[in-house]
């Protein structure tokens, strides 16, 4: 787990300050946990990019702090929003930020699908991901893999990848019957239609 959490940085939270979608967001960040002194360019251009449905539960898988999550229940009240982490540093971060931005979400500990599939929790209308490259291509692939089978017909997963977008794109297309790929600043942003 110790590409989720940077060990031994120490030190007061970082206060993230966003701006994105016309929704104005702020995060309390554990010094340590990915990204932690703003908003990384991946997830800023996923935020941006990825469709937002109308109505239905999503998943954000591998949140992080909350910054995915988050944005989508600000932006949709509508929305039964759950978000997974396997650092429970960040769930708990996740946790807090959620209520600091004042929107109602439920926040998970446990390994990609593991925490939602306990629950029984299926029928998704989007997943979307910043998938943790550091802990290798297998996560990414169990991600796309896992998906179809969580999303309701006409449903789609979304993911930003830094690189190895390609690769992605191509394991997607085994699994989506329509992948869309959008390249920004060095960036792969996919999304995925079952």
């Amino acid at each position: 787990m110790k590409h989720y959490f940077k060990g031994g940085a120490g030190g007061r939270p970082e206060v993230v300050g966003a701006w994105i979608r016309g929704a104005p967001l702020k995060f309390i960040v554990p010094r340590g946990l990915f990204s932690s002194s703003k908003v990384d360019l991946g997830t800023a251009l996923l935020a941006e990019f990825m469709e937002i449905p109308k109505e239905g539960k999503v998943l954000d898988v591998g949140c992080g702090y909350g910054v995915l999550g988050i944005l989508m229940a600000k932006l949709n009240p509508n929305l039964e929003v759950y978000m997974v982490d396997v650092n429970p540093v960040a769930v708990d971060a996740a946790k807090r930020n959620a209520e600091l931005n004042g929107v109602r979400v439920t926040v998970l500990q446990g390994n990609l699908y593991e925490p939602t599939d306990l629950l029984g929790i299926k029928d998704f209308s989007t997943i979307v991901s910043n998938p943790p490259l550091a802990a290798g291509k297998e996560v990414v692939k169990e991600i796309i893999e896992g998906a179809p089978a969580r999303l309701k017909s006409g449903g789609s997963l979304q993911l930003v990848m830094a690189q190895g977008g390609d690769w992605a794109k191509g394991v997607m297309e085994e699994y989506f019957k329509e992948v869309e790929v959008k390249r920004k600043k060095g960036y792969a942003l996919l999304r995925g239609y079952v």
